[in-house]
């Protein structure tokens, strides 16, 4: 229930920027879908041996009043997939999440190419870990509801008037997991835990 409740308020937070660009009339509509590469710092491996989905649709409008500014808000829902996979032990850790990015971007080239930096908040919705093929149940519940501060990085290149080509890079800055008796750290040791890191790379279509 309380991952519910944190989901719906998330997605009202969200939906609001989707209903303010749609007011002012100054809004442009994305559909996305590619795939990740990713690991989970603080799992004992280290390298991107993960891979997963990443889908979904997005809007980006300008602030101000000047609609041709370079500078665009970006928000988006996605489905996305993170995870890793331990050889020494055969440990495939698997987490998937509705993703709510929220970016500033800054348009170039007659808006073809795009940079945009910001966060991606996510809420769990479910998770496999299995150690030699058996389930690892204890671990499972162990991953946290909400993944609240993975920060992320994109660029996205337009080819053709409404394909394109995006590249996103993705650290989480909270642990993802609950109980932390060991790990690495994110900033300051007493931020303990486990943490996602990812590469994306995706195909967009621009309405």
């Amino acid at each position: 229930m309380k991952k519910f409740i944190v989901a719906v308020l998330i997605f009202n937070f969200y939906f609001s920027f989707f209903n303010f660009a749609q007011a002012q009339n100054r809004f442009d509509a994305t559909a996305f879908a590619g795939f990740n590469m990713s690991q989970i710092d603080g799992d004992g491996a280290g390298s991107y041996n993960h891979p997963g989905l990443r889908a979904g649709v997005g809007t980006s409008f300008t602030l101000g009043s000047d609609l041709d500014s370079p500078w665009r808000m970006v928000v988006e829902v996605a489905f996305t997939n993170k995870g890793s996979h331990v050889e020494a032990y055969d440990r495939d850790l698997s987490a998937s999440y509705i993703e709510l990015p929220i970016m500033m971007s800054y348009n170039a080239m007659e808006n073809r190419l795009r940079v945009a930096a910001g966060i991606a908040p996510a809420v769990l919705v479910g998770a496999s870990v299995t150690n030699y093929g058996a389930e690892d149940v204890l671990s499972q519940e162990n991953f946290c509801a909400v993944d609240w501060l993975p920060l992320t990085l994109s660029l996205r290149y337009r080819f053709a008037d409404h394909l394109g080509i995006e590249a996103r890079y993705q650290n989480s800055f909270l642990s993802i997991t609950k109980e932390n008796g060991s790990g690495t750290y994110r900033i300051f040791k007493d931020n303990k835990g486990c943490f996602t890191r990812l590469v994306s790379f995706m195909l967009t279509y621009t309405f």
